[in-house]
């Protein structure tokens, strides 16, 4: 997703009006965020659409109206099928 003109203030508000990442939404298997041009990329990569559809209605989205009110960036999305994805466990020390 990238918001143009939503910086990591906003992104940070969001975050606490999800209680994110204390509460992990079901189906995400990573999550990262970057302030990029003036902007806001956040890249996720999901077990499926079905979780993200899922999560972003019933949640992200009347989350970010919620928290952000007439600040609210309605965010670009693209989707893409990935060919292989890795994760690598760290345990703890």
């Amino acid at each position: 997703m990238s918001f143009e003109g939503m910086g990591t203030s906003e992104y940070d508000e969001v975050c606490e009006g999800l209680n994110f990442p204390t509460d992990w939404p079901d189906g995400l298997l990573a999550h990262a965020s970057a302030a990029i041009d003036g902007g806001l990329r956040v890249r996720d990569v999901w077990e499926s659409m079905d979780h993200w559809d899922k999560f972003r209605e019933g949640t992200l989205v009347p989350t970010i109206g919620r928290t952000l009110g007439d600040r609210a960036v309605a965010p670009e999305t693209t989707t893409r099928e990935l060919h292989t994805f890795y994760a690598h466990e760290r345990v703890p020390a």
